[in-house]
């Protein structure tokens, strides 16, 4: 694909992909580099997208692809640890390490398929359709566990 069929072709699709961007990263300035990414990626791509056929839909997939990866690296994913409860005021470190040792042990009396979603959708912060994929289950089978597990750990709590 040439310079001009990618301008005349990919470039009237950035303001659409830009409000796609800016929906999903509710940031101008993440949006913005969101895109820009997409079109270094399209450009680099650009010897193969000549077999494109909706290229909206095909640059439309590609950013969302990008967002999501992007809101999972601003995601903190390590569980809660004894370190981040020291850093809270003295006074209330001993009662937060408590609390966490309360909720491991909560969390390590649930039957073993839903602690293992739990921490898939919690920890890990996987959608329902994600451990479904990771675990062969229905993402409803999933939905009811994970929500029976809360429950059970309200319980206990």
């Amino acid at each position: 694909m040439t310079e001009q069929v990618f301008h005349t072709v990919w470039m009237p699709l950035q303001t659409r992909f830009y409000r796609m961007a800016f929906y999903m990263l509710e940031s101008e300035a993440d949006a913005k580099d969101a895109v820009q990414e997409l079109y270094l990626k399209l450009w680099n791509l650009r010897d193969h997208l000549e077999m494109i056929g909706n290229p909206s839909a095909y640059g439309t997939m590609l950013l969302k692809n990008l967002c999501i990866d992007r809101i999972r690296r601003a995601r903190p994913t390590e569980e809660p640890d004894e370190a981040a409860a020291l850093e809270a005021p003295p006074d209330t470190a001993l009662e937060n390490r408590e609390r966490l040792r309360e909720v491991r042990k909560a969390i390590e009396g649930l039957p073993p398929t839903q602690k293992h979603l739990l921490q898939l959708r919690v920890f890990e912060g996987l959608s329902y359709e994600e451990i479904a994929q990771k675990t062969g289950l229905s993402p409803l089978n999933i939905r009811v566990q994970v929500s029976l597990a809360r429950k059970k750990l309200k319980q206990s709590l």
